[in-house]
């Protein structure tokens, strides 16, 4: 639809849900192509939908979001500002505009989130601590609020503060895996590994395609003594995001310990195939070889 569709409206919608799949090339190449449309909104949505590339500073995409800071439609310069909030020039046209729109909104509960988001993204997290809570004494029963709220304190290093923001979050939202994952892991910073093991199970049964929540729930089965139930959430974890090096390093960390030598070899041969440069794997396969 983002490709051919000839109403510009449901091109626009087509655009902005391609976002959550941004990262594979074939939807990334059609929202770059958006982000050039004649039509306002397309080229609207198209920058929104890139927006989660910025962060892994795809080039392509950074070209095309400072391009758009120049676009002749406020909206569409608003939308490029955002995603480049980090580094955009808040003195250009395009960063005046972003100010403008979010310090008009900012006396609602979602402006004030946003305002909050936008602080700390620029390093500012006295002023992003600010408009988070002013968010949350606006609307108490609003749980991205109180998600929010909670990565600020973990931020400020107020780890158990952070912990009871997270759990109202995962009351008011039982069923957001997300949530639920950020509190296993703030459960792990203050040393309440079982209550950590037990969020990232649930997390993984709300949803089964979390790569990450395998992979931590498989570094807390090992740091509790359960070798072979964390192997086996690495392994799904490996199946889910087989790019990366960490997790194959990992469960060659955990054979290792239990004896399975050749196991450990090749799960750490695995390791450096994804990643020839990763220090910890190569100590490790030496190590096997003595």
């Amino acid at each position: 639809m983002a490709k051919s569709e000839t109403n510009s409206f449901w091109r626009a919608i087509a655009a902005n849900l391609l976002r959550r799949w941004a990262s594979d090339p074939n939807v990334m190449t059609v929202l770059l192509s958006c982000a050039g449309n004649t039509n306002a909104l397309v080229r609207s949505m198209a920058v929104r939908g890139l927006e989660p590339l910025t962060q892994v500073g795809s080039q392509p995409v950074i070209a095309a979001l400072n391009a758009r800071l120049n676009d002749p439609v406020r909206a569409v310069r608003v939308e490029a500002a955002w995603a480049l909030r980090q580094t955009v020039d808040t003195n250009s046209t395009a960063g005046a505009d972003l100010l403008t729109s979010l310090r008009h909104n900012s006396d609602q509960p979602s402006g004030a989130l946003q305002m909050g988001v936008f602080q700390m993204d620029r390093g500012n997290l006295p002023a992003a601590m600010d408009y988070f809570q002013r968010a949350v004494k606006w609307d108490t029963n609003s749980a991205p609020l109180r998600h929010a709220l909670a990565i600020a304190l973990s931020a400020q290093g107020k780890s158990a503060d952070a912990v009871e923001q997270l759990k109202a979050a995962v009351r008011l939202a039982p069923n957001s895996a997300e949530y639920r994952y950020n509190l296993a892991l703030a459960l792990n910073e203050v040393g309440k590994l079982d209550q950590a093991r037990a969020a990232l199970e649930e997390t993984v049964k709300l949803d089964p395609q979390f790569a990450r929540a395998w992979y931590n729930l498989g570094l807390a089965y090992s740091a509790l003594n359960r070798p072979e139930q964390a192997i086996e959430s690495l392994g799904r974890a490996e199946s889910l995001d087989p790019a990366s090096a960490t997790i194959p390093y990992a469960r060659a960390t955990i054979l290792a310990r239990l004896g399975r030598v050749e196991e450990a070899r090749a799960a750490a041969r695995r390791a450096l195939e994804l990643n020839r440069n990763l220090a910890e794997a190569q100590q490790l396969l030496r190590a096997l070889a003595q």
